[in-house]
């Protein structure tokens, strides 16, 4: 562990929902933005984030159940259930409204919650959202994982040179590649030992049925405050027709391009704050 990741966990502390110990970081005062990971990434992917939207607000990181330094639930992972985590989460932390930051599976995750439960959002940023996955192959290093009988064998050869490969030819573009200390930390959170296993529960029961998509995109429908879709400009992971679907389910004509690729949050966090700060700005208001 880096003092990088060392330094993360011990800013952290653990809040208890419904049995779990969910690892936490909670900085700032102010309106409340929480940022929710995604695929590949845990709360540790916002390290660069945090101190700088921190200045102005009170910025909530959670690391979902079973992924990073967060306890496992026995429930069978899945959209839902992530959904419903998410929901009592911010019942846990906060009364009023919340300013939603989601990145890649965390966008599917907050459209479902958005079915259910549109009135806990003030506005939400999307950054490298997906929903469906029309096109899994496209997100290669996921389609790697996703089906039992590739992905295990392929996880279970994953060290740390092969996690800093994945993530500098897949995930980020050649502005924003990880340091050998970043991938140890990537690999210590995500493929050793049980961290191995949850992450792949996670990437292996992404629900791509006809019923979820309808659902998120009713959610997308109900989302009637701020919302933004961040994509970076060398991203080729999504299909632009899943793009297309978030827009006009979303009700908005474009999405905000910057530099880098998937993982922006890594990649341009800068950039990803300021589109972030314009948004919050605007709806605090309100």
């Amino acid at each position: 562990m880096s003092e990088l990741l060392n330094n993360h966990q011990h800013s952290g502390k653990y809040i208890n929902i419904n049995g779990l110990n969910i690892f936490t970081r909670d900085e700032g005062i102010g309106e409340t933005i929480v940022l929710i990971h995604g695929l590949f990434s845990t709360s540790y992917s916002y390290r660069k984030i945090i101190p700088i939207l921190s200045k102005s607000y009170r910025v909530v990181t959670p690391d979902l159940p079973g992924i990073g330094f967060s306890e496992k639930s026995e429930e069978k992972f899945s959209h839902r259930m992530l959904a419903n985590f998410l929901y009592l989460f911010l019942n846990e932390i906060s009364d009023s409204r919340v300013h939603l930051v989601t990145y890649d599976y965390g966008s599917a995750i907050a459209f479902l919650l958005l079915n259910e439960h549109p009135e806990k959002i003030k506005s939400i940023t999307v950054i490298s959202p997906f929903s469906h996955l029309d096109r899994i192959w496209k997100y290669i290093p996921l389609f790697l994982l996703n089906q039992k009988w590739l992905g295990n064998p392929i996880s279970s050869m994953i060290g740390k040179n092969f996690v800093r490969f994945i993530y500098n030819h897949f995930l980020l573009d050649k502005s924003g590649s990880l340091t050998e200390d970043e991938a140890d930390d990537y690999h210590f959170l995500l493929f050793r030992r049980e961290s191995r296993k949850n992450f792949l529960k996670l990437a292996q029961n992404i629900d791509r049925s006809i019923y979820a998509r309808k659902d998120m995109e009713s959610g997308m429908h109900k989302m009637i405050g701020g919302r933004q879709i961040i994509l970076g400009d060398s991203d080729t992971s999504i299909s632009f027709k899943e793009t297309e679907n978030i827009k006009q389910y979303f009700r908005t004509s474009f999405a905000q391009i910057i530099p880098g690729g998937r993982m922006l949050i890594e990649n341009s966090p800068q950039e990803c704050a300021t589109k972030i700060d314009n948004l919050v700005k605007v709806f605090s208001k309100k």
